[in-house]
């Protein structure tokens, strides 16, 4: 009998994909097959999220359309995995009767407890595992699991969880309800995990949590996250070491000392702020002021004139005025972020921002949503212009026709620009990085030569 071919969907987050990595690495172990094309899958898993509305509704859709597959396809098991089959596994499990499993935040590691009850039960049985709590609840519970997370072939970038959940409880926020309270990862088994990810060719390290800067502050191994990062440039031989989701309170002296020091550590810095009106900050249950930010915005620049910073708003929040938005926009122009994004305030179940008066119309958000984007166009510019002339190390990650694409240091995948290479009469290896020459600026992206830097 052959072995069972497997499809993961991974939706959502940088933190789900680990997630699906992890499950991989269970499956491969086992000898199952790993199939990239759902249709051909006897057992699709969609590892979902639902953060905001949107989430959900690109959930339910690969649901669904997996669904057809189950009825017209060669699909015989549907599992939902993560946020959703967390959240809502009682009203998918009512609604969608073709769903055959739920895995819930915090049990990846049962995928092949809950695969082998499919492989060993009947139809009927299977229903009874519909409604097993086994591999739901228990948010905050350990992995134990030691296999190894599956890299594809040719992966040169990708992320770390070094902590899980939240502390913050903002009022606009399910993640604490989804993932638990905020806890940190023993330092020893992520500095296995780095061991194992050199071992496989990632030069890209990218470190990543719901929010990293209080790393460390709940186990009593004295890591924090300047001792960590400084760990991690001194004794591994990642190229890049990146951070991302950094509160701008946990933002300190002592780190900003430690990016300097060492080359590895990217000058690079996001910082959620999600608004910059103290009325708004209030409501939304953060804890900084706008004057404490603009003074955390100084002093990172001052320490590290070449940082990156990176933010995202939060635009149409219960009670947000008209005042309230252009006083943002104003300020966006003042803080002068390299990497800006928007996001359409969203009403999640639960939270205690859903049940705030003076909601706003989403004709309203949309517009506002279009005035901070253009807002930021200009700055963005202005930003990408103070690298014309400068040789920059750029990671290829493809190519177009003649033109190869990249990034630099200030760049993290998928959600910021592009550096585009012409280096037509020198051909490059994806995967490598090159010195490149910038030549020109756009609104998002930089223009590199790599002929001309190696002529001088």
């Amino acid at each position: 009998m052959r072995n069972k071919s497997i499809h993961v969907t991974t939706l959502g987050c940088d933190k789900n994909t680990i997630d699906s990595q992890r499950m991989l690495g269970l499956i491969e172990e086992k000898n199952f097959l790993i199939q990239d094309d759902p249709q051909k899958a006897d057992i699709i898993i969609v590892n979902t999220c639902c953060f905001i509305q949107e989430a959900k509704e690109q959930s339910i859709d690969y649901i669904l359309e997996y669904v057809d597959y189950k009825k017209n396809g060669q699909c015989d098991v549907l599992i939902v995995a993560g946020c959703m089959a967390e959240r809502y596994h009682q009203e998918l499990s009512e609604e969608i009767e073709e769903i055959d499993g739920f895995l819930g935040v915090g049990h990846f590691d049962d995928i092949i407890d809950l695969i082998n009850r499919f492989e060993a039960s009947s139809t009927a049985d299977s229903q009874i595992i519909r409604q097993d709590e086994t591999y739901l609840g228990d948010i905050e519970k350990e992995s134990t699991s030691k296999v190894n997370r599956y890299i594809e072939e040719g992966t040169v970038s990708t992320y770390v969880r070094i902590s899980e959940g939240c502390d913050h409880h903002c009022t606009y926020c399910a993640i604490p309800q989804i993932r638990g309270n905020y806890r940190s990862r023993k330092s020893q088994a992520i500095f296995d995990e780095l061991r194992y990810l050199e071992q496989k060719g990632i030069r890209e390290l990218i470190l990543i949590g719901q929010d990293i800067a209080p790393y460390g502050q709940d186990l009593a191994e004295g890591y924090d996250l300047p001792k960590l990062l400084e760990t991690i440039a001194r004794d591994f031989d990642f190229k890049w070491i990146r951070m991302m989701y950094l509160y701008p309170e946990g933002i300190t002296p002592q780190l900003l000392a430690v990016v300097r020091q060492y080359p590895a550590i990217c000058q690079y810095f996001d910082i959620p702020l999600q608004h910059t009106q103290d009325v708004i900050l209030k409501r939304m249950g953060r804890q900084m002021t706008f004057a404490q930010i603009k003074n955390l915005v100084a002093l990172i620049r001052e320490a590290l004139p070449e940082a990156v910073l990176r933010t995202s708003i939060i635009t149409g929040f219960p009670g947000e005025t008209e005042a309230d938005h252009t006083a943002l926009l104003k300020s966006i122009e003042q803080l002068g972020f390299d990497h800006l994004g928007v996001f359409r305030y969203s009403q999640e179940d639960g939270t205690p921002a859903a049940d705030f008066e003076n909601q706003i119309p989403e004709a309203v958000k949309e517009k506002r949503y279009d005035e901070i984007m253009m807002a930021q166009q200009p700055i963005s510019l202005k930003n990408k212009q103070r690298f014309i002339g400068k040789t920059l190390d750029v990671l290829i990650e493809g190519i177009d026709e003649d033109t190869y694409t990249g990034r630099f240091y200030g760049d993290a995948p998928d959600i910021d620009g592009t550096v585009f290479v012409d280096s037509r009469e020198i051909p490059l290896t994806i995967g490598e990085f090159y010195a490149v020459k910038i030549v020109n600026a756009l609104e998002y992206d930089l223009i590199g030569d790599i002929k001309n830097e190696l002529a001088e």
